[in-house]
């Protein structure tokens, strides 16, 4: 190592860096249970090696030279920076484990994080990691245990880990739906929160409910639709729900249904593992876990929505 060549010790820099931090060799002497004498000949020792003095020596006080201060300012970031590292390894407990999951930004505020309390009861040692998709869950799983991903056809049915149908209606907040009227039967003109580039979108919603949308309503766009939800929930317009997301705001009146019309289209939602990754017994359990949590919605749904 290049390092050790601009050393006389490795342990020359620990005691530079005790002495530049107390200007004091006594101090340091005492902090690292030492002779005075020991951490003189050390300083000195790193100072003829590299042929700088470091510090300017009055009595019993120090002042750090230019060099000096130099080195003090690195060494007490390193020696830092080690430190926090060997405190996060004396306190990392191995009996934890972490499954990283791909899931919607939507999905992860309003579907998971209500029941994440219910999460640590069930799994108390296991963390977990988000990758967060602001629109439509698709793609490969990179570095992540689980994914939920849409298949269509086919591929749903071979795919496995199924967790949702697609199912989408229109909602908003109860008290915007009081007052504004449903989708259906406008009382007044309605504000219509978009999720811009999304297969599936107002227009397409209005198609399958056999009504056109007025030019005279108000359009809203957010690129995240966790964000199209919670304007949604404030009060500002009306949103497409997917109830593989929403299902918890809509069981619990946070939200409400804003048309008859609930559209079932021929796509579904699924839990799926990395190829990249060996499946761990806790992934397994995970993944099963999160299925449960949302069958049992699914069954409050269909006797709400039919």
């Amino acid at each position: 190592m290049v390092l050790r060549r601009h050393l006389p010790s490795p342990s020359t820099l620990f005691v530079f860096e005790v002495a530049a931090r107390h200007s004091n060799f006594s101090k340091a002497a005492d902090e690292l249970n030492i002779t005075q004498p020991a951490v003189s000949h050390a300083v000195a020792s790193l100072e003829k090696h590299i042929g700088e003095k470091l510090f300017i020596r009055s009595g019993p006080n120090l002042a750090l030279t230019e060099a000096g201060k130099k080195l003090s300012r690195v060494t007490t970031r390193a020696f830092h920076s080690i430190e926090d590292v060997l405190d996060e390894i004396e306190g990392r407990d191995d009996t934890r484990e972490v499954v990283m999951l791909s899931i919607s930004s939507g999905m992860a505020t309003h579907w998971l994080m209500p029941r994440y309390s219910s999460f640590r009861e069930e799994f108390p040692n296991t963390d977990l990691q988000f990758q967060l998709l602001p629109g439509s869950v698709g793609g490969p799983l990179h570095n992540c245990d689980l994914g939920l991903r849409v298949a269509v056809g086919d591929d749903a049915r071979k795919l496995g880990g199924w967790f949702a149908p697609e199912r989408v209606l229109a909602i908003g907040a109860p008290g915007y739906v009081r007052e504004r009227g449903s989708f259906d039967e406008p009382a007044s003109p309605h504000t219509l929160i978009n999720l811009p580039d999304h297969w599936f979108g107002w227009p397409e919603f209005a198609s399958e409910a056999g009504r056109r949308v007025p030019a005279t309503w108000n359009q809203l766009s957010f690129s995240d639709y966790s964000v199209v939800l919670q304007a949604a929930l404030s009060g500002q317009g009306l949103a497409l729900g997917w109830t593989s997301v929403v299902s918890r705001l809509v069981i619990d009146g946070m939200l409400v249904s804003a048309s008859d019309k609930v559209i079932l289209t021929d796509r579904s939602y699924h839990l799926v593992s990395s190829s990249q990754r060996a499946i761990r017994p806790v992934v397994e359990l995970v993944r099963d876990w999160l299925i449960a949590e949302m069958e049992q919605e699914e069954r409050a749904l269909a006797s709400m929505l039919g």
